[in-house]
């Protein structure tokens, strides 16, 4: 018999979309060091003032050829990291800094590991504020969006937004230097940081840092089984492409919601763009980003991972779907076999915020005020109705509010709940949220 304690240690958080801020007008702001760089949050414009793309009577001011030059060299750093070519890409570097070479070769190593098919850059004609490179030479920090594409997993290049500054020595353009920027963040960059660990196959492909206390191994093992679980309980293929990070890389310190409790995971699309990272132009491929200091316990406990594969194995109904819609089922999948009615609990305290909570199906404006009952209130939802009428009318329940958020641009199903409910089960809002805590009410038995 399944228990419920007061407190999910690996709570599932909404999975999300990326893509909708990728596409960048501007960042930090701030002026550059050449009087010709365009200041003020990156806004596009001429490199120069008279637009020439000839040096000007002034060395100092920057020109078209000098962003020409810096693409030149984005290529040639593309080229070399696509052939493995270690000695042309650390040419690429501002020689004697030390320490960019470091984080540079753990770069070029990383993507080294991986199944890269496509590595390209695109810049505009931008400027931003430089980061800090020794000395007194010209600097010059554009918008450049790197693009790559992992074979096996990604349908076209993942496009990110990279904060490189770069420095004239001696007349030839270098990278000098590369930092995270808090202005933009990046869609799925695991290869950018610390040392990585692979494996996977042809379609799912799994990392982790090389370090960690569980490794790649490990977790592909357990994303296999769980995928397979969730998926024989959907009726849905388990043959999908899909990326799993459990990288320190990226989005790790950011596995939180705004109730403060960590999130054992986070499912997301990502998307490409055109070179110059002005316009999306395609879904590239499916994420699911692992708390990195719960690994042992994903491994251990395959819930969480479940939870977000159901996610990935429905994806597209997010925005549409209530969240108690799309996070029920989640969690009934997460879960399943173990049902709430054939489930007890153990905290009293729980017990009591339960039947405190106001009967109804959470509002779209409520949701992730408080996670904890959030989720299980969704989840006692979403077993009531498939237990009463079946997983396939639960399935023709999300394809209604997918196919009216689509014509009405309705969001979480706002507006539109009772009328589904109605079309789809024949039953009211209020009938569901009583079935629902029903079952809660249950667990004290």
């Amino acid at each position: 018999m399944r228990r419920l304690s007061g407190h999910r240690p690996l709570l599932p958080l909404v999975s999300v979309v990326a893509g909708a801020a990728l596409v960048v007008s501007g960042c930090s702001g701030g002026s550059g060091v050449r009087p010709g760089v365009p200041d003020g949050g990156g806004a596009r414009g001429e490199a120069s003032a008279t637009g020439s793309s000839t040096r000007a009577a002034d060395p100092d001011e920057i020109t078209s050829d000098d962003f020409a030059a810096v693409q030149d060299l984005l290529d040639v750093r593309a080229q070399a990291l696509r052939r493995g070519n270690r000695k042309a890409f650390l040419a690429t570097l501002d020689p004697g800094n030390a320490r960019l070479r470091r984080s540079q070769e753990v770069f070029f190593d990383n993507l080294q590991d991986l199944p890269v098919d496509k590595l390209y850059y695109g810049l505009t004609e931008s400027g931003l504020r430089p980061g800090e490179v020794r000395g007194d030479d010209p600097v010059l920090r554009p918008e450049v969006f790197e693009h790559v594409e992992l074979s096996g997993v990604d349908e076209l290049p993942v496009s990110n937004q990279v904060s490189i500054t770069f420095v004239e020595r001696g007349g030839r353009w270098l990278v000098g230097a590369e930092n995270l920027d808090e202005t933009f963040e990046a869609q799925s960059r695991p290869w950018y940081g610390a040392r990585i660990e692979v494996a996977g196959d042809p379609d799912l492909l799994v990392l982790t840092d090389r370090d960690a206390a569980v490794g790649a191994d490990a977790l592909l093992d357990s994303t296999r089984s769980a995928l397979a679980d969730a998926a024989d309980v959907l009726d849905e293929p388990d043959d999908r492409p899909l990326l799993v990070d459990a990288t320190t890389n990226g989005l790790a310190t950011q596995l939180s919601n705004s109730s403060g409790e960590d999130a054992g995971a986070v499912s997301f699309s990502v998307f490409a763009t055109d070179p110059t990272g002005q316009e999306v132009t395609g879904l590239a491929g499916a994420v699911i980003k692992a708390n990195p200091d719960f690994v042992q316990q994903l491994v251990e406990d395959s819930r969480t991972l479940r939870h977000e594969l159901t996610h990935f194995l429905l994806d597209g109904y997010g925005g549409t779907n209530p969240q108690w819609v799309t996070e029920g089922i989640a969690e009934y999948v997460g879960y399943y076999p173990g049902l709430l009615s054939s489930s007890t609990l153990t905290d009293d305290r729980l017990l009591r915020q339960i039947r405190q909570r106001e009967v109804e199906l959470t509002p779209a404006g409520l949701w992730g005020n408080d996670p904890s009952l959030d989720y299980l209130t969704a989840e006692a939802f979403a077993e009531h109705l498939i237990q009463t009428y079946g997983l396939d009318k639960y399935r023709e329940m999300m394809d209604v509010f997918k196919r009216r958020g689509r014509t009405s641009a309705i969001r979480y199903g706002e507006g539109i709940v009772e009328k589904v409910l109605r079309q789809v089960y024949g039953v009211s809002s209020d009938s569901v949220a009583r079935g629902g805590f029903g079952l809660l009410e249950g667990l004290a038995d």
